[in-house]
């Protein structure tokens, strides 16, 4: 089921401004600000550069929102926006944020994408803007280091010895399966631009002697070799049915007979009375890509059949799944 709706839920689906309030705290940076503890409207005033009037209102709204607490005249975060928010938290995310900030001018579009049926923009951001793309990278890479390890323990990898991961991005999960399995070995497979970023991460990390980065256009350039396992992280949403579908066959020639796949992507819940909230994230493809949108699960295990791959597990619901090439499998 989706959320509960009633008129009051409706009229606040129509109102911007809480997103815009959100977003304006981010780029004012005020949870940063309250790092260290409390403090009043005036001092919150004086370490963002804003007026101490207009910004206490902001704060109140914050406060409404439920990003804020407030006792007194004291302000304080909340234990998520100190977690996620505050620019010194290994985790923070306000770059992806800001990010979506930017985006306002697009979502303004929808309503012409949707009768048009015509994309905003050609391309994507990792292509048009590789410098933001490099930003997105490295929050992804945050957002990642929290889930790989926990995927790394979820699929047993070792039995096998080489992995391909095709547009590993920062190499987040890459050095998590290295890391928990000391036999493995990684080839990561993404354009030379993004690997500027993912080498950074490797010699951060110590790990690479385990990862080597080769460069490519995973739809056109051949993959340097076959493997045990193949690893598509988050590539799906960005591309048309028949590049993924062309892309996944490409990818059974790269595994090794008895090899397994592993398909990590933001999938659309199969029960049509409840898509999930990727169904959302489609439309953030749909204003900010030329061609993204996300699959339903069904189409994705379509591709993978279609391939060659057997014995399909949902690792993750809607988000994770695993396939096996058989011993006799060709290539």
């Amino acid at each position: 089921m989706g959320r509960e709706i009633s008129a009051p839920a409706l009229f606040q689906l129509g109102y911007y401004w809480e997103a815009k309030i959100f977003l304006t705290s981010v780029r004012l940076d005020i949870y940063t600000a309250l790092a260290k503890g409390p403090k009043s409207a005036a001092e919150i005033a004086q370490a963002v550069n804003a007026d101490t009037t207009s910004l206490a209102r902001l704060l109140d709204a914050l406060v409404a929102i439920g990003l804020l607490t407030r006792q007194e005249m004291q302000y304080a975060n909340t234990p998520t926006v100190a977690e996620f928010l505050v620019k010194t938290s290994p985790f923070y995310l306000g770059e992806l944020m800001l990010l979506q900030d930017e985006e306002w001018e697009h979502w303004g579009r929808l309503e012409k994408i949707v009768q048009t049926g015509r994309p905003n923009i050609t391309g994507n951001i990792f292509m048009n803007r590789p410098e933001i793309g490099e930003l997105v990278l490295k929050v992804l890479h945050r957002m990642g280091q929290r889930v790989a390890p926990i995927l790394s323990e979820k699929i047993d990898l070792s039995p096998y010895q080489t992995l391909l991961d095709v547009g590993g991005g920062a190499g987040t999960f890459s050095l998590a399966f290295c890391k928990r399995y000391p036999n493995l070995s990684a080839t990561l497979f993404d354009l030379p631009q993004t690997l500027l970023t993912t080498k950074k991460h490797l010699d951060e990390e110590k790990m690479a002697d385990r990862i080597q980065l080769v460069g490519g256009d995973f739809n056109k350039d051949l993959f340097p070799g076959i493997y045990d396992v193949v690893f598509l992280s988050d590539i799906l949403h960005y591309q048309t049915s028949e590049e993924n579908a062309a892309l996944i066959q490409k990818l059974y020639r790269a595994t090794k007979p008895g090899g397994k796949i592993i398909v990590k992507d933001m999938l659309i819940n199969p029960e049509v009375s409840n898509p999930g909230w990727n169904a959302i994230f489609s439309i953030h493809l749909l204003v900010y890509t030329e061609k993204g949108r996300c699959f339903p699960e069904n189409e994705v295990r379509g591709w993978m059949e279609q391939a060659g791959f057997h014995s399909i597990v949902e690792v993750e619901r809607n988000t994770v799944l695993t396939a096996v090439k058989s011993k006799g499998g060709l290539g």
